[in-house]
């Protein structure tokens, strides 16, 4: 019997530019925990960081393996495969991220006219 990858959000914590965990970067940001059941029973878990600017647009995405030992961290590009897929069920989940998705489009769309 063949099973399906499944992804799982964890957990979503939004801060502010002038959160105090948060000041040294001089941007909001949004962190998601995501965990992922993948078709062979493995369990991975991955962080995933929207950077915005002050527009509130994302400007910059990172996603990593979490792991035990903060030496090996294992960033995944956002192009890759895994990472189109991570950040495809992110915004499908967190409708904030999907109304920020639309309207950076709207106003990109605008722009050309």
């Amino acid at each position: 019997m063949v099973q399906e990858a499944k992804f799982e959000l964890l957990n979503y914590k939004a801060k502010g530019k002038n959160y105090p965990d948060n000041k040294d970067y001089g941007y909001a940001l949004t962190e998601y925990l995501v965990k992922l059941h993948d078709a062979d029973g493995e369990v991975v878990n991955y962080h995933i960081t929207d950077y915005y600017n002050d527009s509130e647009e994302i400007i910059h995405t990172k996603i990593w393996v979490l792991e035990h030992n903060v030496l090996d961290i294992k960033l995944i590009e956002n192009d890759s495969k895994l990472g189109k897929k991570i950040l495809t069920f992110i915004t499908n989940e967190h409708h904030y991220r999907g109304d920020v998705l639309e309207s950076m489009y709207v106003k990109e769309q605008y722009d050309k006219i």
